[in-house]
């Protein structure tokens, strides 16, 4: 049975002792396409190993200097190659030696003289059996972190989405049966209150949607070529009644002349995501400064505050999915943790990283790049 229609050639150590039968294995194994290391002692094997990863051994169990059974001891105690299977070469029929061998993390075993086609079957099955159970971990990674998502989604709308949908009921409660009227004082503040927790309950729920999306593969990259200034300018206008209130100026000095080749959703919602929280931890009368700086092969951009900074406990975890990071703005605003985890994740599906510099009490610098031009 051969392996000719293998994409990728497998690559088996062959141990043996014997020239005669190390050669005939050898060059049995070549003419059916796999990829063969050939060594006739233990002290070889264990030294090639050292920098080889083989998809499958097989084994004499009586090398001259280590018995195979030794040998195959030492090799299930590399991590790297404890599940890569040994098939023993034996011309002995002791039952005992085969149980040994079993015992030492051996999987199979050929008796010397051996037949060419039982060889080539036993090594197909074995190689067969690893790739299934890998495709099974696998599978298994994918379905624990499905779960983590859900855990985390479930867990993101049972508390930060419900606190803000509780407090916009209570207050339109408040509002409809007449509790508060259009001529009390406190008209307009719960008015603009409710508009300010609504706002955060829908950022929350696009971050929470564009995470989601992100994390289960269904969300597609479709770069273009963008004028940055503009895409910027857009985001501050957005959020412009949120600066006012604060008084907080932001001055967006990208230049006009300045394109990136980017998903262009994606990096709005990075603008949005980066300005809301500049916006939420500086104070009144503070400043931020958008800026934009052209390299080689691709734009710097940098989002800069007047705030509060962040520490350096959460300067680790910030773009940590695994972690939550729960703050508070500097008038009581909520933030899940969420947004700066999705800019990271949108920065890099762009072909860019980012990272911030902060320090408490004068403020913090998001800086990210992305490429000027599409990759050949």
């Amino acid at each position: 049975m051969k392996a000719e229609n293998m994409e990728i050639k497998s690559k088996i150590l062959i141990v043996e002792d014997n020239e005669v039968q190390l050669n005939l294995v050898d060059f049995i194994l070549q003419k059916n396409n796999y990829h063969t290391f050939a060594v006739t002692n233990g002290t070889e094997a264990l030294e090639i190993l050292n920098n080889l990863n083989p998809d499958l051994i097989l084994l004499d169990i009586g090398l001259p200097d280590f018995s195979g059974i030794e040998i195959c001891k030492k090799i299930k105690n590399i991590d790297r190659l404890k599940d890569v299977p040994v098939i023993f070469f034996t011309g002995r029929s002791d039952v005992k030696d085969i149980v040994k061998g079993f015992e030492a993390g051996g999987v199979d075993y050929v008796t010397k003289p051996f037949n060419e086609d039982e060889l080539l079957v036993r090594i197909q099955n074995h190689l067969e059996l690893v790739k299934s159970k890998r495709k099974i971990e696998l599978q298994a990674n994918q379905l624990l972190l499905a779960n983590a998502m859900k855990d985390k989604m479930f867990s993101l709308i049972s508390h930060d989405l419900r606190s803000p949908i509780s407090s916009v009921k209570l207050t339109l409660d408040f509002i409809a049966t007449g509790i508060l009227k259009p001529d009390d004082v406190l008209y307009m503040d719960t008015i603009k209150e409710l508009s300010k927790t609504t706002d955060e309950a829908y950022v929350l729920l696009e971050n929470l949607l564009g995470w989601a999306k992100s994390q289960s593969n269904t969300l597609k990259v479709v770069p273009e070529i963008l004028t940055l200034r503009s895409l910027a300018e857009s985001v501050v206008g957005l959020l412009k009644l949120t600066s006012e209130n604060k008084k907080i100026r932001i001055e967006n000095r990208i230049s006009e002349e300045i394109s990136v080749f980017a998903d262009m959703q994606m990096i709005h919602s990075v603008f949005r995501n980066l300005l809301s929280n500049a916006l939420k931890f500086t104070p009144e009368n503070g400043l931020i400064v958008l800026d934009g700086v052209v390299k080689e092969t691709d734009v710097e951009i940098s989002v800069k505050d007047s705030g509060v900074g962040i520490s350096l406990d959460n300067l680790e975890k910030i773009f940590d999915q695994k972690q939550s990071v729960k703050t508070f703005g500097t008038n009581n605003e909520a933030g899940s943790g969420l947004g700066l985890v999705l800019c990271k994740d949108f920065v890099e599906k762009n072909g860019g990283e980012i990272q911030v510099k902060s320090e408490i009490g004068k403020g913090s610098t998001f800086i990210f790049n992305l490429p000027l031009r599409a990759k050949n």
